[in-house]
């Protein structure tokens, strides 16, 4: 049976307004839970509760009644707590702050120090996981983010092209994200305590230029090269220094694990699109995609 009534955390960030939609506009009763009170941008369909995120007296009140718990929020080793909350306040299932890179699969990129967090949530969840069912999302870099930042296709100023920029990677729309939060709750028994795979497309960099390119015949292309391998050395490098470049260091770590062969970042041919309601993008709809950010 479909769990309906749903709780949200980090409902205002990149991510959570895009589920807070979907799941509102699948008829989802949602719940915000908020330290600030602010929604800004989020439908008013929603029921607000704002929570004392270090009290878990606050946080079981604001859950009990709740079937699942969507975890949205940036800081990911602060889940445990939360996952204490919901089993205590009696939730069914659990999504943490995942969204991303292939943790849950792969080695190597669990082993990147940026995902310490969410290794750690992961691993509570499995020694939870007779007292609450999980759920965690793999999605690859959010497609549109992706290409707004200029990290899968520049089309303001110089792409950089991780190593030879022929592999293929999953990437999935913020849009499509939603959709498949709202698939697991629509699906809670084949989606119970294991990892879902999504993706909105499987693209490489030389593809997504060649795309741009194709849809805006006046974009010159500018690239540079680097190299992942020397580029994760170096990041180590900064994390051994006393004060060295931690913030760099992290989205160098979150770069390799998307673009890095090795990284079990491509699920193309195996993942959970059709389960869980996503559709992937063919060429000419990525190119009406790209076209929007000229």
């Amino acid at each position: 049976m479909a769990y309906r009534k749903v709780a949200i955390a980090g409902a205002t960030g990149n991510l959570g307004p895009s589920i807070v939609n979907e799941l509102v506009n699948q008829g989802f009763e949602v719940t915000v839970l908020t330290a600030s009170g602010n929604t800004s941008g989020l439908p008013s369909a929603i029921k607000v509760i704002k929570v004392d995120f270090s009290s878990q007296e606050s946080l079981v009140s604001a859950l009990r009644g709740q079937e699942a718990f969507i975890s949205a929020i940036p800081k990911h080793d602060q889940q445990p707590a939360l996952i204490d909350a919901a089993i205590a306040a009696g939730v069914k299932r659990f999504i943490p702050s995942e969204f991303g890179s292939n943790i849950v699969g792969n080695e190597k990129a669990r082993a990147l120090p940026v995902f310490a967090g969410k290794v750690k949530t992961q691993e509570y969840l499995r020694t939870k996981q007779d007292q609450i069912s999980y759920t965690i999302v793999t999605t690859g870099l959010f497609l549109d983010w992706g290409i707004g930042l200029g990290w899968l296709v520049n089309l303001k100023g110089k792409t950089q092209i991780n190593d030879n920029g022929d592999s293929v990677h999953s990437f999935t729309l913020l849009s499509d994200i939603g959709k498949a939060v709202a698939g697991i709750l629509n699906h809670p028994e084949e989606t119970k305590n294991r990892g879902v795979y999504v993706q909105t497309a499987a693209l490489s960099q030389n593809q997504a230029l060649k795309i741009a390119q194709k849809v805006n015949p006046d974009f010159k292309a500018e690239t540079e090269h680097v190299d992942l391998a020397e580029e994760e050395k170096n990041a180590y490098a900064e994390l051994s220094k006393e004060n060295g470049n931690i913030g760099s260091a992290m989205v160098t770590f979150i770069k390799i694990s998307i673009f890095k062969e090795g990284y079990g970042n491509l699920w193309n041919e195996k993942n959970d699109n059709e389960l869980l309601g996503v559709k992937s993008l063919s060429e000419a709809e990525v190119g009406d995609l790209i076209a929007k950010y000229f």
